[in-house]
């Protein structure tokens, strides 16, 4: 009131005396009261844009709590986090607009020209849209894989190998074109198999979400000429060079093959080196067998592509990154555009420092995008192949009920639906939860051995109506089980239980070693060749034993551990590499 009285104080000296009393009845009228209607008003108008704040804020938040890799799919599905999304986006645009702060409209990059009419379609999209769930689950995984994937590394290089090296030991090399299904990184993780394109994809995003760059690197091929599904590298731009990594050895490329430094390779090849000393690639490819084709000419002046999909350069995923900050910081957008405080993603590979190329070079990788659009329009054999490669994650199948039959003396079995318990500790497992995984994995072992009853589990009398609780299975009763399991009409349950024992076996070794145990990944590789010499996992189980036997400096029987895999394996270039180099380094120690 001292304020509104100042203020009609003031005014009082621009009239005569006449005009004082008229002046003060409007001035104590009209002044002080309008004064706290408009402090009211100010005060319900800022209460309602912090609540509108706060809502679209709470649907971002509930939007990206559904997406998490270990929630989509299973508590949640995509259309529901879509649906969420894009109120959050349709809040967020209208409070940009109410504030003056239009959002911009979208100049797609001069490349996308080149592409089929689809991808700009898709890049200019505002709206969110299903394939988009998918995107950003692989992203919420590759963040926060990115931090465990790198092990204890504190240096930059060191981070960039072991994300290489997680990939390769968690991805098993599948011959290219085996697999016709469509699976992005999450789910090559997941399944635990994957081509050498998959590999580096991975890599890639998990190379993304450090901020590190990467490219596709090939020979260079005429404008009608498909692309190689072997016959590349990952490029990555590291500082000032290029390090050169192979998804189809598994090996980052280096340049100490006649003379080693370290057991397992940690210092990558750069473009340039590999450029200027033809001997080095050629050395390669001598160890490998020839499974390494590629020579310096060949990387002269290759072709080189970027390793993204229009989901990254589109402008909802930028505005959404705009958003993801602090606890949930995660890279969903890279531009090709440059921006105002930073290059895009086409300026940072086109004008790198140690580019050898023109930026007229720079293409897209097909790959990631043929892989996002064949997801959404899958054929019947597609889905029927993803279903075979993740069928063991639908155990256990339980047995619920003992039916009697009509000769009085025997019994059928009704099974529950199948738990999918396989599947939660499979993504808790590629989530870098590997100690919470164990014990469920000890459990898969037994599936076959003590089969798994539902906690109901009752006999049904032949009228249908008398029913006896079997609260307890006892070891006779185990038996018993496990005898009618062997029936022929319980074939796919036995085998469902069987598959999940060999992967539970195997992924209970790559657990082991992710933590670092290294002697008991070992113990447990033993314990899978024993058990399980025919099992889906062989080749794998050898490989990460001799790795494990590597970090322990046992050299020789790591050598053997690689000796006892099959020639015809598609990662046996990579191991004959490791071999030699193995072999040189015990020479160079008698």
């Amino acid at each position: 009131m001292r304020d509104a009285d100042r203020v009609c104080s003031r005014s009082l000296f621009r009239w005569d005396s006449r005009s004082v009393l008229l002046s003060l009845v409007l001035l104590w009228s009209g002044c002080a009261p309008p004064a706290a209607t408009n402090k009211s008003d100010k005060s319900q108008s800022e209460q309602a844009d912090q609540q509108a704040e706060s809502r679209i804020l709470r649907n971002l938040q509930n939007a990206m709590e559904g997406l998490r890799p270990e929630k989509l799919g299973i508590a949640s599905g995509p259309e529901q986090a879509i649906a969420v999304l894009n109120e959050w986006a349709k809040g967020a645009k209208a409070e940009a607009e109410k504030r003056g702060e239009g959002w911009e409209p979208h100049r797609p990059h001069g490349l996308l020209k080149s592409l089929p009419k689809e991808w700009i379609e898709q890049v200019s999209l505002e709206q969110f849209v299903e394939r988009d769930a998918m995107y950003l689950r692989d992203c919420l995984w590759a963040s926060k894989a990115t931090r465990f994937a790198a092990g204890d590394a504190e240096k930059d290089l060191d981070v960039v190998v072991n994300l290489f090296d997680y990939v390769v030991r968690n991805v098993v090399l599948i011959p290219p074109r085996s697999r016709q299904a469509p699976a992005g990184p999450f789910d090559v993780m997941v399944l635990g198999r994957g081509t050498a394109a998959d590999r580096a994809w991975a890599f890639a995003e998990l190379l993304r979400q450090r901020n590190v760059d990467s490219v596709i690197l090939s020979p260079r091929r005429t404008a009608d000429e498909a692309a190689s599904d072997e016959n590349f590298l990952v490029g990555v731009l590291f500082e000032k060079d290029i390090l050169l990594f192979d998804p189809t050895l598994g090996l980052p490329l280096t340049a100490d093959v006649a003379d080693p430094k370290s057991a397992l390779p940690r210092l990558p090849m750069s473009l340039r080196q590999a450029q200027r000393d033809p001997k080095l690639l050629e050395a390669i490819a001598r160890e490998s067998g020839d499974k390494f084709t590629l020579t310096a000419a060949m990387l002269e002046a290759p072709q080189v592509e970027l390793i993204c999909h229009s989901e990254q350069l589109s402008i909802r995923m930028k505005r959404l990154q705009q958003e993801l900050t602090g606890d949930n910081s995660v890279v969903v957008s890279d531009s090709l555009e440059d921006s105002e405080d930073q290059p895009g993603l086409w300026s940072r590979v086109a004008k790198h420092p140690a580019a050898a190329w023109s930026a007229d070079d720079v293409a897209i990788w097909p790959y990631p995008e043929i892989v996002r659009e064949t997801t959404m329009r899958m054929t019947r054999e597609q889905q029927k192949e993803l279903l075979k490669l993740s069928h063991s994650l639908a155990a256990p199948v339980r047995v619920q009920r003992f039916l009697a039959k009509p000769d009085g003396r025997s019994f059928d079995l009704e099974f529950a639906k199948p738990e999918r318990i396989m599947m939660k500790r499979r993504m808790e497992h590629v989530m870098g939860r590997w100690s919470d995984v164990i014990p469920g994995y000890l459990a898969a072992q037994l599936y076959d051995v003590d089969p798994p009853t539902a906690k109901g589990l009752h006999i049904v009398a032949l009228d249908g109506k008398q029913k006896d609780d079997l609260s307890v299975v006892g070891a006779t009763a185990t038996q018993v089980l496990r005898g009618m399991l062997m029936q022929p009409e319980y074939a796919h349950v036995r085998k469902l239980h069987l598959l999940a024992g060999d992967d539970a076996c195997f992924w209970l070794a790559l657990c082991q070693f992710e933590q670092n145990r290294t002697q008991a990944a070992v113990d447990q590789c033993v314990v899978y060749a024993n058990q399980h010499s025919s099992g889906g996992w062989v080749a794998a189980n050898q490989s990460l034993m001799a790795t494990a036997l590597v970090k322990l400096k046992k050299l020789k029987p790591a050598i053997r551990a690689l000796k006892e895999i099959d020639e015809d394996d598609p990662a046996s270039g990579g191991h004959r590499v490791l071999m030699a180099r193995w072999q040189r380094l015990l020479d160079a120690a008698e």
